[in-house]
């Protein structure tokens, strides 16, 4: 092997190595396969908006533990270093002004420490710390209940996103097919003109049609990257991911309208939260209205002051109390009245809410008919559609039948196929809807499948 031999395969190596090692060489990641389980699994693990519900119902935990202290007893301690540039003295014997006589000795210590541990415990406050109690309880409950409905709403919006997708890929498929069957009149009507059965003009409006059809191909191509690309997002996979979806149907047992209507007004999550909400207010209706009344209470404790002028330097002590705000300046009036129309305003939201969760499921019921009808015509529009489209291109074959006749029922058969796709992932979506609108979304992710999470 000569020189410059040897030096070409030192070359091609090294190239060889860095097109293996470097990332420009390396193989693009493999695709990700999902069906619509997994889907649901990775959007219940690290979905945003889950994980923001998620805290906020710790953040209500955490309210409820604070409540709770005001019943539990309160223990505070302090130590503190005192310096005087003369000592307190206490003066007895010439107590009239300007008389002699009279003996004065030392109070304390010019210099001293002293501390004083107590114990504090509310006795009686007219229900006021229990129903704050109890108020943070209910916001708990209703903040958990959102967590619930947030879970749901995350959920529709996969199942959504996911036969999007799914039609969005469909709709690919079938403009590919329009340009195959295009390409393939194209070449006919071609053929034709070389032996001049056909004129220029076929060949012309041929290649016309063709055209539009790849400019349709190539917006089906970038609908499905976009709605890819959401999904992916709402998956917290990245946005460029090449997932690849299973074809999957949604399994929905058949309600009627007011069946569903009543499953939904027990299950649904977010009418339960409305009901949490008001019990919360109530408590806080009664939390407010006992600062009209006193408080009573109890402290016991311990105190020390180094004092070499007292026989004694320890003191235990007890003290009950009663703290009562007499005249606030209507201050508490006012907050009870504000208390009392929150009542009232969150019940007419849980009334608006009922209202809206009966047009939901009526809704989704009404959808899934459509659905189901416009794949039953559209099913038939296709099978007919194609064997127009048959027919059409046998008589121009024969020169029966015009290039215009075989276009149009090609155009006609690729809308009857885009309205049969597009009907049967909306049935798909339509069902989901419906799981979502009576409260039973979550069915489509099992229990045991859904992951505990903790933020």
């Amino acid at each position: 092997m000569t020189a410059r031999n040897l030096w070409r395969w030192l070359v091609f190596a090294s190239l060889l190595w860095g097109a293996t090692v470097f990332p420009g060489g390396a193989a693009e990641p493999p695709a990700t396969h999902l069906d619509l389980k997994e889907a649901l699994r990775l959007a219940w693990k690290a979905n945003p908006n889950l994980q923001i519900s998620r805290l906020q119902a710790l953040i209500a935990g955490e309210e409820m533990v604070r409540a709770r202290s005001g019943l539990l007893p309160q223990v505070k301690t302090q130590v503190g270093q005192t310096i005087y540039d003369d000592p307190l003295k206490f003066k007895f014997g010439g107590s009239l002004p300007g008389a002699s006589g009279g003996a004065g000795f030392a109070q304390t210590n010019r210099n001293f420490w002293n501390s004083q541990t107590s114990v504090n415990q509310l006795l009686f406050d007219f229900w006021g710390t229990p129903s704050k109690y109890m108020a943070a309880i209910k916001g708990h409950q209703a903040s958990l209940l959102d967590t619930t409905q947030t879970r749901d709403n995350v959920f529709l919006t996969v199942a959504q996103g996911y036969f999007k997708t799914l039609r969005a890929k469909k709709m690919v498929e079938v403009a590919q097919q329009n340009v195959f069957d295009l390409k393939e009149h194209l070449r006919i009507a071609q053929d034709q003109y070389q032996f001049g059965i056909v004129t220029l003009n076929d060949v012309l409006q041929a290649k016309v049609s063709l055209a539009d059809a790849q400019q349709n191909l190539i917006v089906a191509e970038t609908d499905f990257i976009d709605i890819r690309s959401s999904l992916n997002k709402v998956l917290m996979l990245p946005v460029t991911a090449a997932t690849v979806l299973k074809d999957e149907k949604v399994d929905l047992k058949a309600w009627a309208l007011g069946e569903a209507t009543d499953v939904a007004l027990k299950q649904r999550s977010d009418l339960k939260a409305s009901q949490e909400r008001i019990r919360q207010q109530e408590k806080t209706v009664v939390e407010t209205r006992a600062q009209f009344f006193p408080q009573f209470g109890v402290q016991a404790g311990h105190t020390y002051q180094v004092n070499n002028n007292l026989l004694h330097n320890h003191q235990w002590f007890a003290i009950f109390a009663m703290n009562w705000n007499i005249f606030s300046g209507l201050d508490t009036k006012a907050a009870v009245s504000q208390a009392k129309l929150k009542v009232q305003q969150l019940q007419e939201q849980h009334k608006d809410m009922n209202e809206q969760v009966q047009l939901d499921v009526q809704t989704a019921y009404l959808k899934i008919k459509e659905t189901v009808d416009r794949i039953r015509t559209t099913e038939v529009a296709v099978t007919q559609g194609e064997e127009n489209l048959r027919l059409n291109e046998e008589r121009y074959k024969e020169s029966v039948g015009t290039a215009t006749d075989v276009i149009d029922a090609e155009t006609l058969l690729t809308r009857t196929r885009v309205n049969y796709w597009t009907a049967v992932y909306d049935h798909q979506m339509a069902k989901a809807q419906m799981l979502w609108a009576i409260g039973s979304i979550n069915e489509l992710l099992p229990q045991e499948n859904q992951p505990r999470h903790v933020p």
